[in-house]
């Protein structure tokens, strides 16, 4: 599961950009919630380009414009080859989303305590997917899997999180998809859960983080 996401420019992820050829720095987004826009990084033809996305994957066969009626901003590692809607874009679309951190929530009996998730020594890099609309609307989801030990205690599944070499390699479109789910299933960075104000539980309030 991840619902909403936080970005930011920092030290890593600035080198990250720089390392990739792209130049400028990545907006400021609190509380981005899924249908909104983020920055995307995708090979492009010759090189790297990191566009602006819709934050819910739309197919290009679809004949109806964007939408929410399917749940795909997540798009489960579990049916990449094979969902109707992912699987060319995970053959020859995938794409990393660049984060400052994501937001969690914990069940505990019948309240929902939010988490803000980051990384202490290294960028945050998603793994994610995109498509093309008719030439209108581009659009991404992230890939999630089932959580790992250590993030079972505040959700089952996390978003697919990656090494700037994991990460070359899911950008890589000579990459073989079977090859990429066999290396990266289960691969996660190391993550830091911090308890926020439930004040981020509102999407239309775009508030930076407020630890407890």
């Amino acid at each position: 599961m991840c619902g909403r996401l936080y970005v930011k420019s920092n030290p890593g992820l600035t080198m990250y950009l720089h390392r990739m050829g792209l130049s400028g720095e990545l907006p400021t987004l609190h509380n981005l919630a899924p249908s909104e826009f983020l920055p995307v990084i995708r090979y492009a033809g010759e090189a790297f380009a990191m566009d602006t996305m819709r934050w819910w994957l739309h197919p290009s066969w679809s004949p109806d414009p964007p939408n929410s009626q399917y749940s795909m901003f997540n798009a489960r590692i579990e049916t990449l080859a094979t969902s109707r809607a992912f699987k060319i874009p995970f053959q020859r679309q995938r794409a990393i989303i660049p984060v400052s951190g994501f937001v969690e929530w914990k069940a505990e009996g019948k309240n929902k305590i939010p988490y803000f998730v980051d990384c202490v020594d290294s960028p945050m890099l998603l793994a994610g997917i995109w498509d093309n609309w008719r030439d209108e609307v581009f659009s991404c989801a992230i890939v999630t899997q089932p959580a790992s030990e250590s993030f079972k205690n505040i959700h089952d599944r996390m978003p697919l999180s990656l090494s700037e070499i994991e990460a070359a390699e899911w950008l890589d479109p000579s990459a073989k998809p079977s090859d990429l789910l066999q290396s990266f299933e289960g691969k996660s960075l190391s993550l830091r859960c911090r308890e926020v104000l439930p004040t981020i539980n509102n999407a239309r309030k775009k508030l930076e983080v407020e630890f407890v």
